[in-house]
């Protein structure tokens, strides 16, 4: 897999030397809930979570790298939770994109080891122009290809979906997004699985060249 993302790099700089760089930032705002079972066991457990994004693209290629940490908490426990994703992206059409790369969720539990998730994940994201423009709605869905889950150590898999809509502003270099995205991660067997929902909010900014 790591072989594979630096012969993407290799071929994205070959490919669009020529093309210009499109650069975007975010800033997010996230009503997450979680939900873990193991066995009969069942927690539920919710906060908010803020984060950062950033999104580069050059001709048919594009990298996506956020991040967002936080605390979720229920009336008897609570903990802190940090994610990330790095992924690599290409334009197979001007409205779909497909990507690929690591997607990481950690639970600190006080008193315990954290608890960390890591899926490799291949995903698509549609786009539609509800006004040309100014308002598009999206919808991304991803599958876990391969993963791991550190304690207990287990072989791990998951998936998930996000859809919203994205507002742009006339003449001026500020956006926003509006989205609900949820997301499982199982391990073999079925013995553990974790669902987090969120509500995100996102403000962004393209730099002006």
């Amino acid at each position: 897999m790591t072989r594979a993302l630096v012969f993407a790099l290799a071929l994205c700089g070959a490919s669009v030397a020529e093309a210009q760089w499109n650069v975007s930032f975010g800033a997010t705002a996230a009503q997450e809930i979680a939900q873990s079972r193991v066995g009969t066991t069942r927690e539920r457990v919710s906060g908010l979570v803020l984060g950062a994004e950033a999104v580069a693209s050059r001709g048919r290629f594009a990298a996506r790298l956020r991040y967002g940490q936080g605390r979720v908490t229920n009336d008897t426990a609570g903990r802190d939770v940090a994610e990330g994703e790095a992924l690599l992206g290409y334009k197979a059409r001007p409205w779909l994109t497909v990507w690929v790369g690591p997607h990481a969720r950690t639970f600190v539990v006080p008193g315990q080891s954290d608890r960390r998730w890591l899926l490799w994940s291949g995903r698509v994201t549609a786009r539609g122009s509800l006004f040309p423009g100014r308002v598009e709605s999206f919808v991304e869905l991803w599958q876990g290809v391969t993963g791991s889950l550190n304690r207990p150590a287990e072989s791990a898999s998951g998936g998930g979906a996000e859809a919203g809509l994205v507002l742009r502003l006339a003449r001026h270099p500020v956006w926003g997004r509006l989205a609900y995205r949820i997301e499982q991660g199982r391990v073999s067997g079925g013995a553990r699985r974790e669902t987090v929902e969120a509500i995100t909010l996102t403000i962004g900014y393209v730099p002006v060249r």
